[in-house]
């Protein structure tokens, strides 16, 4: 995990004050590497940003994986998710995440959709939160 602002310092969130995020997605519904390879997709780059003071968690993880879990301060966030080349280079239209809430004592899940191949890129977001 890459954080680009606000690393946790003397100060900052308790560990009991974090929780963790994981955004699952699919490509066309389905989760086969062959579909990150359709797209022409190597990874994943999950962008989160806490709604509250601005600080951005970033990751990037491979496609084929599906799924992305982040330790972040319990709050209130948003964020994007983009299918990646080889080169970091966006090959997807962002597709929202959120407006969600991690709490200390709950993981949150939330589920995307991007679309397949030749498909409109229009995207289905699953908000609920898993418990």
């Amino acid at each position: 995990m890459e954080r680009t602002t606000g690393e946790t310092e003397p100060g900052g969130a308790h560990p009991e004050e974090m929780g963790f995020a994981t955004v699952q997605w699919s490509i066309g519904d389905k989760t086969d590497a062959a579909q990150c390879k359709a797209r022409g997709a190597q990874a994943v780059e999950l962008v989160l940003i806490n709604t509250k003071n601005n600080e951005v968690t970033r990751q990037v993880v491979p496609c084929d994986r599906f799924d992305a879990s982040v330790q972040v301060a319990a709050d209130k966030y948003v964020g994007t998710i983009s299918l990646v080349d080889e080169n970091g280079k966006a090959v997807s239209e962002p597709l929202p995440v959120g407006p969600f809430d991690v709490s200390a004592s709950e993981a949150t899940t939330r589920k995307v959709t991007f679309p397949a191949e030749g498909q409109r890129d229009t995207h289905r977001r699953h908000d609920r939160p898993r418990r």
